[in-house]
């Protein structure tokens, strides 16, 4: 089973993302293409803005996520957090940033909450709080997004060391609660999740879903800039492209070694904090005070839920009106049967694509259960397709496909979706597996049980609900993929993630309202019925992983 688990990765994984690499680093040797990108007007300012955006989000998110995780341990809320946490992680990039746009604009929920009896306002203000030229808005969306999937990360670590006796022993030395937390606690989690931390930092430089809508606009983040330059009707500009996805590359990678550079510095100051000798008991006032922070992704992605749910189905929304003068589903109607064509492929795709990922992700499993090494080496390769920048890949592996004769086809669509599901789905099943007790495995097969029929009465019910949860985050992956889709499908495979970029990079917000509230919450309906089913089945039963 071994030599099998370790083929099928490599075909899946490790093949297509390094014929996509090898393919733009060939196709970019094109020194006319790098004298036209490095010429163009404002690339400094652009990579700048990539940079800078990336690098602030990553570090406010992963500060958020430590201080959410540190306070529910202390308050041995850890499981119920994650409950919390698992809706934002299934909601998809686009949706949540176009959201966004509707509550920070200047006719958005916020102002429309606060006029005219706070702010005066009877029209909206000439104020750029979207797409301005700091990149705001696009770093909060980021840590929007960021932040619970970083605190599912740190609760999943969090399982592997006795975090609870560790507290125990700090506090009787007279720590504080959150001094505690951050000396003997965080510094174990935070080797633990360096893997899925490099890839938020990854995306966040390079990111394109998101900064479409809220990013800058003069100019745009490099990630941007090349996508327009691929999808752009000129042909000529494919090579500038490739030497833009290697540009891209070259950021990322960048940023990442002044990254580490920060990572040491910080490493230096924490421990000066720790052996400083302070107790820090009087110190949970501010603590709690930087507690209503932890609020904040949540309370900006409900708002946004709500924002895309209102401009949906709102016919006029004039400002400062809350609601629209009145509800209508006309816009949706107009659209059911592209809506239907979109939801349809998205719900085919999601769905067949998160069955191949778990089958994958439990053969591996079971294979390599007892190979701590091997193990390891698969999670990084898996976790490959987001280590790196999406464009400096994807376009590769789409010549790649043309000349399979795949280009187009719903086997490679499905084939790239699974792809990025792939790296989730082991992060919360490997979790899992790795959890269970196998004195129970054991005590199976001693009473006769083959390794089949073991895993089939015993290991599997025990992973019945990760299971579940895990297919419900690759589906909100799947629904959320838009470059993988556009380059796999050629522009013939159409889904709401498409659909829905397409609205947005044209401006029409009513119409990318109402295909982004169907892309998060189709994610949001799966998810619901996996936390059901998973209730369901183990209803009135102690001990099942959750």
């Amino acid at each position: 089973m071994k030599p099998v688990a370790l083929a099928l990765v490599f075909a899946f994984a490790g093949i297509p993302v390094l014929a996509g690499v090898g393919v733009t680093l060939v196709e970019a040797a094109n020194p006319v293409a790098w004298k036209a990108l490095l010429q163009y007007p404002g690339i400094g300012r652009t990579v700048a803005v990539s940079a800078w955006t990336g690098c602030v989000a990553t570090i406010v998110a992963l500060g958020l996520a430590h201080l959410t995780v540190g306070l529910a341990a202390a308050a041995a809320r850890a499981e119920r957090l994650r409950t919390l946490i698992l809706p934002l992680i299934a909601l998809p990039h686009l949706a949540l940033a176009i959201g966004l746009v509707l509550v920070l604009s200047p006719s958005g929920l916020i102002l429309r909450l606060l006029s005219p009896w706070a702010t005066g306002f009877h029209l909206p203000p000439d104020w750029q709080t979207v797409q301005d030229p700091w990149g705001l808005s696009l770093i909060l969306g980021l840590i929007v997004k960021e932040t619970p999937f970083l605190v599912l990360m740190l609760l999943g670590a969090r399982a592997q060391f006795p975090v609870d006796r560790l507290m125990l022993q700090s506090r009787s030395l007279g720590y504080g609660p959150m001094k505690a937390w951050w000396v003997s606690v965080a510094p174990l989690l935070q080797r633990r999740i360096r893997l899925p931390l490099t890839a938020v930092f990854v995306f966040a430089v390079t990111n394109v879903e998101m900064a479409i809508p809220l990013g800058p606009a003069m100019p745009p983040p490099l990630g941007v800039v090349v996508w327009q330059w691929f999808t752009a009707s000129r042909l000529e500009l494919r090579a500038q492209a490739f030497a833009g996805s290697v540009l891209l590359l070259v950021v990322a990678l960048g940023a990442l070694a002044a990254a580490w550079g920060g990572t040491c510095l910080a490493r230096l100051v924490l421990r000066a904090y720790a052996e400083s000798g302070h107790r820090e008991l009087r110190a949970e006032r501010p603590f709690r005070v930087l507690a209503l922070l932890v609020g904040v992704p949540f309370t900006f992605a409900i708002s946004a839920m709500a924002a895309l749910a209102l401009r949906a189905v709102s016919a006029m929304w004039r400002f400062p009106a809350l609601v629209g003068d009145h509800l209508e589903l006309r816009l949706v109607a107009q659209l059911a049967p592209s809506l239907k064509m979109a939801l349809g492929s998205t719900v085919t795709l999601a769905c067949s694509t998160a069955i191949a990922a778990i089958a994958l992700v439990t053969l591996i499993n079971e294979s390599l259960i007892d190979d701590v090494r091997w193990r390891t080496r698969i999670g990084v390769l898996l976790f490959a397709p987001l280590l790196l920048p999406q464009l400096a890949f994807l376009f590769g592996l789409q010549s790649l496909l043309v000349r399979l004769g795949l280009d187009g086809t719903w086997v490679a669509v499905g084939w790239e979706h699974t792809l990025f599901e792939l790296p989730y789905v082991w992060g919360l099943l490997a979790a899992a597996r790795k959890q269970l007790d196998s004195r129970l495995i054991l005590t199976a097969r001693t009473l006769g049980a083959g390794g089949l029929r073991s895993w089939r009465a015993v290991t599997l019910p025990l992973l019945l609900r990760p299971t579940l949860l895990a297919g419900a985050v690759a589906f909100g992956v799947s629904a959320a993929l838009y470059l993988p889709t556009l380059f796999a499908g050629g522009g013939r495979v159409m889904t709401v993630a498409t659909e829905a970029t397409s609205a947005a990079s044209s401006g029409n917000l009513r119409l990318a309202a109402a295909y982004g509230a169907a892309q998060a919450f189709a994610p949001l309906i799966a998810l619901l019925f996996a936390t059901l089913i998973g209730r369901a089945a183990f209803s009135g039963r102690q001990g099942v992983p959750r």
